[in-house]
């Protein structure tokens, strides 16, 4: 049987004053208040910080280790050692973008309402992909960065085009007729 995540709640009682501090002053480095925005130390809030690890249970060890009092307090020397810690520096800054960005005060501010349902037609073929505009982000491949490594991640053999992606050309890329629908009988 596998281990869960701890709580949520437990978490945030693990977070301390001596690491909320840390984190207060990590987060007004990263995101310091400007031009009317304001920090994300005063953003996030324990609401915040609770709706982020709710969302990413994931991110409490994390976030854990990279609070750790033997990093000292300078929030600019603690951000240089978690340097060769991917993972930890990772988990502390999504956590402090995350809870930033999801507050309704700072999405006001941005101008940003929020995920909205768009109704998508299927079966319309999107004009972008008929002129071309996709085809140099495909060329290009995938690109994110690893978590765990913190470098650039490579897929081998991915679609370069929006037609690759989509139509097989070849009878080697597919048993029967490619994914057109059609089996050939």
């Amino acid at each position: 049987m596998s281990a869960q995540p701890p709580a949520t709640t437990d978490a945030l009682a693990v977070l301390d004053n001596g690491p909320r501090d840390r984190l207060a002053a990590i987060a007004d480095v990263l995101i310091p208040a400007a031009h009317g925005m304001p920090s994300a130390a005063d953003v996030l809030t324990d609401d915040r910080l609770a709706f982020v690890l709710r969302a990413r249970p994931d991110l409490i060890e994390p976030l854990r280790a990279a609070l750790r009092p033997e990093l000292g307090e300078d929030p600019q020397r603690r951000l240089d050692a978690l340097a060769s810690e991917a993972v930890n520096l990772g988990a502390l800054q999504l956590v402090i973008v995350a809870g930033y960005y999801t507050d309704k005060g700072v999405r006001d501010l941005i101008g940003y309402p929020g995920q909205m349902a768009i109704e998508v037609k299927s079966w319309l073929y999107p004009p972008y992909l008929e002129e071309g505009l996709i085809d140099a982000v495909l060329a290009r491949g995938p690109v994110w960065r690893d978590p765990t490594t913190g470098k650039r991640a490579v897929v081998e053999g991915a679609p370069r085009t929006y037609e690759e992606r989509t139509w097989s050309t070849t009878a080697s890329t597919a048993a029967e007729g490619g994914n057109d629908g059609d089996d050939g009988a």
